[in-house]
């Protein structure tokens, strides 16, 4: 994001974001599991380091451990991943931005943390949890108060404050942002050609102003309903060629093994001309709708 300078023109909620399925379920995780657990090759920190910029989570609570015990908030999608919220993401975060301060990058990078799903939580839970993540994350943490503001003006009045941290379970507060809204098919058990005429459902959808929503191209396979490598077909679906593009119908794009296919790039590249369609046509909706991609 910072050698896109482009992206200024954009508000949060505009951006078209690379994100990481069950990101917390990666094949280097603590758990071994089966093979429907992992979702993702590598850490979180990782993806974050490779471009991922929305990690769509899932929680788990732990009562024997003690307060203050990282392992009593644990990622999870079937069972814990051994991964958990303290060291995995609130550290890991912190020192993904503090390599780039180290490293001169401007800070100008924007992570979406969606605490999505949440696993024998209660209301004092809840509580907790939102006070650890406040502890480890607010100094960073992008107000809800801006979220009509451009990129720029967060730059410039929030330097520094870079995560968006949206929670779905309650009202947004100060530094809650809403859940983001997940788009997935209901069902795991499909073909491509069943997902990607889901996708293209998606992608006449209306999106209101100032909400965050994500589409959920994930599927798994038999015989052992392991997560689908579908790298050759998210190059093919969202690939950015110019305005008209199918891409960008969409926001947070989600999907399994993020590293694996090109989408980085074509989400990168697609930015560019979003903004670029924003700074000449200022009062035109980002949403005409473009032409789709046969799921051949």
């Amino acid at each position: 994001m910072a050698q896109t300078p482009e992206l200024g023109g954009l508000r949060i909620d505009q951006l078209i974001l690379p994100g990481s399925h069950n990101a917390g379920s990666d094949k280097l995780s603590p758990n071994s599991g089966i093979p429907q657990e992992k979702a993702q090759d590598v850490s979180p920190l990782e993806q974050l380091r490779q471009g991922v910029r929305a990690l769509d989570l899932r929680v788990a609570f732990y009562a024997r451990y003690e307060r203050h015990d990282p392992r009593r908030f644990q990622l999870f999608h079937l069972t814990s991943s051994g991964r958990n919220v303290v060291v995995d993401i609130l550290q890991a975060v912190d020192g993904f931005f503090a390599e780039l301060e180290k490293n001169g990058v401007p800070a100008k990078e924007m992570v979406i943390l969606d605490f999505h799903q949440f696993k024998d939580f209660s209301p004092p839970v809840h509580e907790e949890f939102q006070n650890l993540l406040m502890r480890g994350l607010k100094p960073r943490l992008v107000p809800t108060a801006v979220n009509a503001w451009l990129l720029e003006d967060i730059w410039r009045d929030h330097p520094g404050q870079n995560v968006i941290l949206a929670y779905n379970h309650g009202a947004a507060s100060e530094h809650l942002w809403r859940g983001v809204k997940q788009r997935w098919p209901g069902q795991n058990l499909f073909n491509t050609n069943t997902l990607k005429a889901f996708v293209n459902e998606v992608a006449l959808e209306y999106k209101p102003e100032g909400s965050l929503t994500a589409i959920q191209c994930a599927k798994y396979s038999l015989p052992l309903h392991a997560p689908t490598d579908l790298s050759l077909k998210i190059n093919q679906w969202f690939a950015s060629e110019d305005e008209h593009s199918f891409i960008q119908n969409f926001y947070i794009i989600n999907t399994d093994w993020t590293l694996r296919s090109e989408l980085i790039a074509h989400c990168r590249h697609a930015n560019e001309i979003r903004a670029r369609f924003k700074r000449e046509h200022p009062d035109q909706p980002l949403q005409p709708k473009r032409r789709a991609v046969s799921s051949a």
